[in-house]
């Protein structure tokens, strides 16, 4: 039976992402030129006397995300984002995925794996997470979570013994390391304790139902408040405690840590950090480690003109990505060259500029240029509606400057503005592209997880309607296969068949930014968005 340190070894090595190369020499830098390779809110090893008031020390973080509750499944991502949960796995800033809550999984084969929980952990109201209670959580989520029952077919879970717990599929299931890292999959929670707190949330927050270093203390539409859990089951805790402020407007956020009301913006413009990237003194600007964030342009195939490929191999063609990141964005994102990011090795370089290509394959599909500089096919205007979102203040920059490229080859692009472009896109008939916060690896490093669930004709978010036979059968494969090597040649036709058809096209990519006050020098974003933990530090 191979442990996880030997069954995914291989898959492991395939998922294994390198720095990223936000300077020239492909280091990661903040703007004081620090190296950024450190854990999220690492300290300054040379500063001891700031280290040690750390104790005594809380952080206020800005963020235009709102916590509506504690809630498990429709608000549990936030869980591990903010130091009041944890996970069974856990991403790390070097690519990989490791153990968290568990102490070891082990997989006789890709539907059928034993999940062992660390010895002794406690939820904040001291009760014990154990097979059993994991096993609640499991009934939980597959009864409740939609992402988690589709992402895990025909589940059943079996108490082994105290401690262990043996899961298993219907299909396969090969990505679950990773899927068990992922936030919004598999919050682990005391499900006995929440039951018996119904749907009052000031009930549930008392609950005390999560693991984590931190629990809330209060949370309302404004705020949430968190303090060190001093029972914590694995050590001590850095921080005395944080607060987390819900502001939407991007520039109030940026302008509370210039004030010093707090200590790091998270999600800030890119227009508001290109002054900060040489200043001297003063709030600074500061990036994680890993490319994971990436804009992607999800085309609508439920309705014309984006259900023509011609009209959308156009679309990717005619889109100028090394400006939309130069020169729109200031050099703070990097151009893709494909579905995946290139610091991973079976990334293929599937995206190009070549607008008089895409003019082609306008005219070969009878898109004719009008007298207005707008094609037209049967009397149809080449008319698209380019779907962006506030939390995310850099798409609009993105589908301006799209809107003009597009122009320059017949497109008629219109902008709409949604607070969700997820409901959006799901429920309404209004968008022809959405753009979209949602990287290719996720934050967990599954190149098959987000290939599921945004690409294939029956995935969680297949908001754009993609139904490719090809491409389905592709992902059942890679779901069978743990070993890296096997995966990678099916990795590869798959991104050939999302840049054949433009099935999704990547407008830009970064690693997460965060402008950080002077009063927290030691702050380093997390690629991996674990914003809070246990062993942040102020200074």
């Amino acid at each position: 039976m191979p442990a996880l340190r030997t069954a995914a070894a291989a898959l492991a090595t395939l998922l294994m992402v390198t720095a990223c190369s936000s300077s020239d020499d492909g280091s990661a830098e903040t703007a004081d030129g620090t190296g950024a390779d450190e854990p999220a809110g690492a300290p300054d090893a040379s500063d001891a006397e700031t280290n040690a008031s750390d104790a005594d020390a809380t952080l206020r973080f800005v963020t235009p995300y709102t916590v509506r509750s504690l809630d498990p499944v429709e608000q549990g991502l936030w869980s591990p984002e903010w130091g009041y949960g944890e996970l069974l796995m856990r991403a790390t800033e070097d690519g990989t995925v490791e153990p968290w809550l568990l102490e070891d999984l082990q997989a006789d084969d890709a539907s059928t794996w034993h999940l062992t929980l660390h010895e002794d952990i406690t939820f904040s109201n001291g009760n014990q997470l154990d097979a059993e209670a994991l096993a609640a959580v499991f009934d939980h989520h597959l009864a409740e979570n939609a992402l988690a029952a589709a992402n895990l077919p025909g589940a059943t879970v079996t108490v082994e013994d105290e401690t262990t717990l043996l899961l298993e599929t219907t299909e396969p299931v090969s990505n679950l390391p990773n899927l068990l890292a992922a936030e919004d999959m598999m919050s682990v929670f005391d499900a006995e304790a929440l039951a018996a707190a119904g749907d009052d949330p000031q009930a549930v927050l008392d609950a005390g139902i999560y693991t984590g270093p931190y629990v809330v203390t209060s949370l309302d539409e404004n705020e949430m408040v968190l303090e060190r859990n001093d029972d914590y089951w694995d050590g001590d805790v850095a921080l005395a405690g944080a607060s987390v402020r819900f502001v939407p407007d991007e520039q109030a956020r940026v302008r509370a840590v210039q004030s010093r009301e707090a200590d790091v913006a998270l999600y800030p413009p890119t227009s508001l950090l290109a002054p900060m990237v040489d200043a001297g003194s003063g709030p600074r600007l500061a990036v994680a480690e890993q490319p994971l964030q990436q804009f992607r342009a999800i085309p609508n195939l439920n309705q014309a003109p984006m259900d023509d490929p011609a009209v959308r191999r156009a679309f990717a063609l005619g889109l100028d990505y090394q400006a939309i990141a130069e020169q729109v964005l200031d050099g703070l994102y990097s151009a893709p060259t494909g579905l995946y990011p290139d610091t991973v090795d079976y990334a293929l370089p599937s995206q190009r500029t070549d607008r008089d290509e895409a003019a082609g394959l306008l005219e070969d599909a009878g898109w004719t240029l009008g007298d207005d500089g707008v094609r037209e096919k049967d009397g149809e205007r080449l008319s698209v509606t380019i779907l962006h979102y506030p939390q995310q203040p850099d798409t609009e920059q993105m589908a301006l400057a799209m809107q003009s490229q597009l122009a320059e080859i017949g497109f008629e692009v219109a902008l709409e503005l949604t607070d969700d472009n997820y409901t959006t896109m799901r429920e309404s008939d209004s968008w022809d592209i959405g753009l979209s916060l949602d990287g290719t690896l996720g934050y967990t490093y599954d190149p098959v997880g987000r290939l599921r669930d945004f690409l294939t004709t029956d995935g969680e978010r297949n908001f754009g309607g993609v139904s490719d036979s090809t491409l389905d059968a592709l992902v059942d494969q890679l779901l069978t296969e743990t070993d890296g090597d096997a995966q990678r040649p099916l990795l590869e036709q798959a991104q050939q068949v999302i840049a054949d058809e433009a099935l999704v096209v990547i407008v830009a990519q970064r690693s997460s930014p965060a402008v950080v006050s002077e009063d927290a020098p030691g702050y380093r974003p997390s690629s991996v968005l674990h914003h809070l933990g246990a062993d942040t530090q102020a200074g």
